[in-house]
């Protein structure tokens, strides 16, 4: 069993709560209220922000140049994808100012946080629930779309079901699960940590964007 197999296994029923989650069964089905998904959109908006930052630090702490060059495709394709994404979603009206609330706060911390006290495997460790995830959504939820789903809400799962998403996925597991293999049970157990937490802040995150009174966010 390798390390990855190991995370997953620790984290199966919280996974399976992020995956089938009410928001993401509502949104594939065309019945998710918009003002949610412009919460949720503006949430992972300050989350990208972080992201980069975190992954600008990934780029810089590879410690081989393969690693470095995969942490810049990283970078560039999540600008290119789910940037560019966003930008197109919210030219459609999902745009609203709402303010960063406490979750993405918290998941923006435990990044940077990690980014700047641990090394490219801590960092990899740390990101890589977010982008396994969102590859299992859009996997699941893409055959589930139909004449009531928003074109913007198919956009969306098209992104994290595609070719590109997955490759980039299939190749962060292929890096996570090689430099895991050299660290010692101390420092797996750790990392087995970061995932978990990361795994928490995923749920919550999607809980958060479901069951806020989004007008109270509003700024």
């Amino acid at each position: 069993m390798n390390f990855l197999e190991e995370c997953s296994r620790g984290v199966s029923v919280l996974w399976e709560s992020i995956v089938s989650h009410p928001f993401l069964r509502e949104l594939a089905k065309g019945v998710l209220p918009g003002q949610k998904f412009s919460y949720y959109l503006a949430q992972d908006d300050y989350y990208l922000e972080d992201l980069l930052s975190t992954l600008g630090l990934l780029v810089a702490k590879a410690d081989e140049k393969p690693l470095k060059v995969f942490a810049a495709r990283l970078l560039s394709e999540t600008i290119a994808g789910e940037v560019a994404m966003h930008e197109t979603i919210e030219k459609e009206g999902y745009a609203h100012p709402f303010s960063k609330g406490e979750i993405a706060r918290q998941y923006g911390d435990f990044l940077l946080r990690t980014a700047y006290e641990e090394d490219a495997l801590g960092i990899l460790v740390a990101i890589s629930p977010c982008f396994f995830t969102y590859r299992d959504i859009g996997v699941r939820w893409i055959r589930e779309v139909n004449e009531r789903t928003p074109q913007v809400y198919r956009l969306w799962l098209e992104v994290y079901a595609g070719e590109a998403y997955r490759d980039l996925v299939d190749t962060l597991r292929g890096w996570v699960c090689r430099k895991a293999s050299l660290v010692s049970p101390s420092r797996k157990e750790k990392l087995f940590g970061t995932f978990r937490w990361a795994t928490i802040l995923e749920y919550r995150f999607w809980q958060e964007s479901y069951t806020l009174d989004v007008d109270s966010s509003l700024t």
